[in-house]
């Protein structure tokens, strides 16, 4: 039988009062900017008169919390927000009654937004359905879900880029907090928190070994790097699942968090190039073809995403078209055949082929296709290919292909971005 709130937040209460003198928890991510002290509880009169201005009810877990321990403070991330500034006060009554549709499980990746929200407008709703209760720096933040699918559950997601929600694995919004008390006690790396599945070293080396789900493995093998010790038998099961795990994907970002050294081990990972180019080959065997794995290698090829374009899949035309758009470097890259693909996009049936058709255009400076471009532009009905021809043809000025072919900017970064 579930616990009920009062239990759980007096047992919060007690380890908040732990961690503020204990010093593994006062050099965690974001500490020094809460010190583990919660503001004063907000009045009932206040969280009701949200609700009814926002016609929603939000999730008991959170809401006891808000109104029994704390409305904002100590808390993942930078601390947690207060409830009026956990959404723009701009947007449109009636946004958070509206469904998330985000399920737990794998992360949304690459054009997720192109496929679960509504373009970009002054009176739309970015994430609607969801508040916002904590920042981790950047544009990193965790979202609670109010209305939808996942309500009560956290999502994390970078506001401005690719990587995009993941409903993490807490139950609810106590579950999540706890667990960031425990993690930080124990001396955890808590930085984002809740990207490490909740489970201890046997259970995430047999995830790891033994999960159905690529995603879940390789969160898995991240899970691990971020206790606070790494043992030599979780070091050498994931320098075994870069060569031996079925998907190259997983194989490819064990070989990349290993290979940055973005973890608390002394080890470091031999031959790293060595691992990668055989990754890549493996890469390359599978069908469909593991582009995300070569993107994560630095090995993408103009060729592979090629293949993939010629394929009758339209899930794998949609990726090849997006790692064309974003991904592919342009040494390799002939005009003449640039100019066709981008063509074709532009031309398909599939609205998401065609916008990232647009991006092609844009990204290559291919003039040639701006008489196509405005022709699509009279005609297109899908809001996410008009907004992108709206947002090129008016804003653009796009160099020249040539230009983008001698650009000394470098296409893989030489860092890691954390």
């Amino acid at each position: 039988m579930p616990e009920a709130d009062h239990v759980r937040l007096g047992r919060i209460a007690e380890k908040i009062a732990v961690a503020r003198a204990d010093p593994r928890a006062s050099r965690a991510f974001g500490a020094d900017a809460h010190g583990f002290e919660l503001e004063a509880p907000l009045p009932e009169a206040v969280v009701a008169g949200f609700e009814e201005r926002h016609e929603v009810t939000l999730p008991s877990g959170y809401r006891s919390f808000v109104t029994e321990l704390g409305g904002a403070g100590a808390g993942p991330g930078v601390g947690l927000r207060r409830l009026d500034a956990s959404c723009c006060a701009r947007r449109r009554s009636g946004h958070l009654a509206r469904r998330s549709p985000y399920l737990p499980g794998p992360r949304y990746l690459d054009d997720w937004e192109q496929r679960y929200e509504d373009p970009p407008d002054p009176h739309g709703s970015f994430l609607p359905g969801t508040l916002e209760v904590a920042g981790h720096g950047c544009a990193l933040v965790t979202r609670l879900v109010v209305t939808g699918p996942a309500r009560g559950r956290l999502l994390n997601l970078d506001a401005d880029g690719p990587v995009g929600p993941y409903v993490v694995e807490d139950a609810d919004f106590l579950a999540w907090y706890e667990r960031w008390l425990d993690e930080a006690l124990a001396g955890c790396d808590v930085g984002w928190f809740g990207e490490r599945l909740p489970l201890e070293e046997p259970e995430l080396l047999a995830v790891l070994d033994e999960d159905p789900s690529p995603q879940r493995r390789a969160r898995a093998g991240e899970s691990l790097l971020r206790l606070p010790t790494v043992s030599d038998g979780a070091w050498t099961a994931l320098i075994r699942a870069t060569t031996i795990d079925a998907d190259p994907t997983v194989r490819a970002e064990l070989w990349d968090l290993l290979r940055w050294r973005r973890h608390r081990s002394p080890r470091h990972l031999d031959d790293a190039e060595t691992i990668a180019d055989g990754i890549a080959r493996y890469a390359r065997s599978c069908i469909p073809l593991g582009l995300r794995a070569l993107v994560v290698l630095r090995r993408l090829t103009f060729t592979d995403v090629l293949s993939e374009l010629a394929c009758g899949d339209l899930e794998r035309r949609r990726q090849a078209a997006y790692r064309l758009a974003r991904e592919t470097p342009r040494e390799d890259l002939r005009q003449d055949l640039l100019d066709d693909v981008a063509a074709g996009l532009l031309d398909d049936a599939d609205a998401l082929l065609r916008f990232h058709g647009v991006d092609v255009v844009s990204r290559f400076g291919l003039t040639r296709l701006h008489a196509r471009l405005r022709e699509l532009r009279e005609t297109e009905a899908d809001p996410w290919v008009q907004y992108n021809l709206d947002w090129y043809l008016s804003e653009r000025r796009p160099r020249a292909l040539d230009e983008h072919l001698t650009s000394t900017t470098p296409e893989w970064a030489e860092e890691p971005p954390f």
